[in-house]
C-alpha cells in the first residue's frame, strides 16, 4: 500500500511531471508547424521580393491563400475520430510519435515540392498534415486521463494545453526573421523539419502511454496516480457509442467547441494579414505582433487553470460552476474584443495591438471552461469524446477562412469588410457560450464506470439494494392491511 504519508496534498515532483513537459513539448513543435503557414503564405507572395532571383515568389491571389490556409483543416477534420480511436487502441506515445515525424517530412520536402505541383501541392502537403496532427488533442486527453490524479487535473492540463500558444508565440515571430534571410520562405520549413525530428528523439526516449510503461516509473508514484485517476486501472473497455451519441453534454461540448476553433482560426490564420494589410504593419513587425496576444493567451490559461483548481478543491465553487464561469469569461471577452477591435481604424495602431492582446489575454480562460468538462464527464473515454466534438468544431477551421476570404473579395486593406468578420466571429462566440450555460455538464457519466454494462445486464434482484430494518418493518405491515 501507498504510504499514508503521502497524500494528495504533499505528493511533489514526479515521472507525471517530466511527462507534462514532453507533452507540452510535444504540444508546441506541432503548433509551430501548424502555425508558420499564416506568416510563410505572405513571404511566397511578397511582391516586394519578386525581383530577388534567390527566393521564389508566387502570384497567388487571397482566395487562393484562403484555400492553402484552411486546407490543414480538411485533413485534420478527417481523421478525428479514427485518431482518437488509435489513441484509445494504441496509447497516446506511439500516435503522437508519428505525427512528429511526418510533419517533419513532410516541412522538409516541401519547398523543393511547391515548384513541380504549385499551390495545390501545397495544400496537398497541409492536408497531410493535418491527416497526422488530428490526433494531437484526442491523443493529448487521452494521455491526461491515464496520468494525472483528479485533484491534479486542471492546472497541468492548463500547462499542457498552454503548449498551443507557446508554439504559436515562437512560430510568428521565427517565420518573420526566417522570411527575410537570403533563403526566404524555404528556411522556415526547413528549420521546423529539424525541430520537428529533434522533437520526436526527445518523445521517444522520455514519454510513455501508461505510468505503468515509463522506464523513469517508481512503484510508490505509480500507485500514487492509480489511486487518484478514479477510471479504469488497466481494464480494456469497450466504447459506450449509443451513450456518448446520446449524451446531451457531449452535444454541448461540440457546439461550444466550434465557437472556440472559430475565433481561435480567426487570429491563427489571418491576424498576420490583418496587421499587414489593414493596419498597413510591415510583414516581419507584423509577424512579431502577431505572437503577442498568445503570450497573453498563456498567461490567462495558466492563471485560470490554477485559479478554477484552488476554487473547487476549496469548495468555494462547484466544479460545473468553475467550468461554467472561466468558460464565459473566455467567450464573452473574445466577443467584446472583436467587437471593439472593429471599429479601430488604421490611424490607431496601437490601440488595435492593446485590444488583441488584452482579447486573447481573456479568451485564454476558456482553458479551465468546457475543455475540462470532456475529463470530468468521462476520464476513461475523454480522448474518444474530443475526437467528436473537434470533428464538429472544425466545421469552424474550415469555413473561418474561407468565409473571411470571401468577405474581403481580395481586398485586404478594407476594415469596413473586417468590421463585418470580427463581428460575426463575437456572435458566434456569445451564442455558443449560451448553448454551453444551458446543457454543458461536468457530472461525471454512469456510462463512464468500469462495471456499467455489468450492472445494466445483471440480474435485477442481484442489483437491488437490500432493504433496511425500517422498510422491512414497513413491507411486513402491508402484508397484514
Amino acid at each position: 500500500m501507498i504510504s499514508e504519508h503521502i497524500t494528495k496534498k504533499n505528493y511533489g515532483l514526479g515521472v507525471r511531471h517530466l511527462q507534462a513537459v514532453c507533452m507540452c513539448l510535444c504540444m508546441i513543435a506541432l503548433f509551430i508547424a501548424r502555425g508558420s503557414m499564416a506568416v510563410a503564405v505572405l513571404a511566397m507572395t511578397d511582391v516586394t521580393r519578386k525581383n530577388d532571383t534567390r527566393v521564389t515568389i508566387y502570384d497567388w491571389d487571397k482566395k487562393t491563400q484562403g484555400l492553402i490556409l484552411s486546407s490543414f483543416f480538411w485533413g485534420y477534420m478527417m481523421m478525428q475520430i479514427p485518431g482518437g480511436l488509435l489513441a484509445k487502441r494504441f496509447g497516446g506515445k506511439p500516435i503522437l510519435l508519428v505525427a512528429l515525424l511526418a510533419s517533419g517530412i513532410v516541412c522538409g520536402l516541401l519547398p523543393s515540392l511547391v515548384g513541380l505541383g504549385g499551390w495545390q501541392i501545397v495544400c496537398a502537403c497541409r492536408v497531410l498534415m493535418g491527416l497526422t496532427q488530428a490526433c494531437l488533442f484526442p491523443a493529448t486527453h487521452t494521455l491526461l486521463g491515464r496520468w494525472l490524479p483528479e485533484h491534479e487535473r486542471t492546472t497541468i492540463t492548463g500547462i499542457v494545453y498552454g503548449g498551443t500558444q507557446i508554439g504559436t508565440i515562437i512560430a510568428m515571430p521565427m517565420s518573420g526573421l526566417l522570411a527575410e534571410t537570403a533563403i526566404g520562405w524555404k528556411l522556415i520549413f526547413y528549420s521546423i523539419s529539424g525541430l520537428m525530428f529533434t522533437t520526436s528523439a526527445v518523445w521517444y526516449f522520455f514519454s510513455a502511454s501508461t505510468p505503468s510503461e515509463h522506464r523513469l516509473m517508481t512503484e510508490t508514484e505509480k500507485e500514487y496516480i492509480e489511486r487518484g485517476l478514479n477510471t479504469s486501472s488497466g481494464k480494456v473497455l469497450s466504447t459506450p457509442w449509443r451513450c456518448i451519441l446520446k449524451s446531451k453534454g457531449m452535444w454541448a461540448l461540440a457546439i461550444t467547441h466550434i465557437g472556440c476553433t472559430s475565433s481561435y482560426v480567426l487570429f491563427f490564420v489571418d491576424m498576420p494579414t490583418y496587421l499587414e494589410k489593414g493596419l498597413h504593419i510591415s510583414l516581419k513587425n507584423s509577424a512579431s505582433l502577431s505572437a503577442l496576444p498568445y503570450i497573453g493567451m498563456w498567461i490567462g490559461n495558466i492563471i485560470s487553470s490554477s485559479v478554477s483548481e484552488k476554487i473547487f478543491n476549496r469548495g468555494l465553487l462547484s466544479v460545473g460552476t468553475c467550468r461554467k464561469l472561466f468558460n464565459s469569461i473566455g467567450f464573452v471577452g473574445m466577443a467584446i474584443g472583436l467587437a471593439a477591435l472593429s471599429f479601430i481604424g488604421q490611424d490607431h495602431q496601437n490601440m488595435a495591438v492593446i485590444i488583441l492582446i488584452a482579447t486573447l489575454t481573456v479568451n485564454g480562460f476558456y482553458a479551465a471552461g468546457f475543455m475540462m468538462c470532456l475529463l470530468d464527464m468521462s476520464p476513461n473515454f475523454a480522448g474518444v469524446m474530443l475526437s467528436l466534438t473537434n470533428s464538429v468544431a472544425n466545421l469552424g477551421s474550415i469555413f473561418t477562412p474561407i468565409v473571411t476570404s470571401f468577405i474581403l473579395r481580395n481586398d485586404s486593406t478594407d476594415l469596413s469588410r473586417w468590421r463585418i468578420v470580427f463581428l460575426i466571429i463575437a456572435a458566434v462566440s456569445v451564442i455558443t457560450n449560451i448553448v454551453f450555460l444551458i446543457f454543458g455538464t461536468s457530472k461525471r457519466m454512469d456510462w463512464d464506470h468500469p462495471d456499467y454494462k455489468d450492472k445494466k445486464t445483471a440480474d435485477p434482484e442481484e442489483i437491488k439494494p437490500a432493504l433496511t430494518s425500517a422498510q422491512m418493518s414497513k413491507e411486513e405491515e402491508a402484508k397484514f392491511h
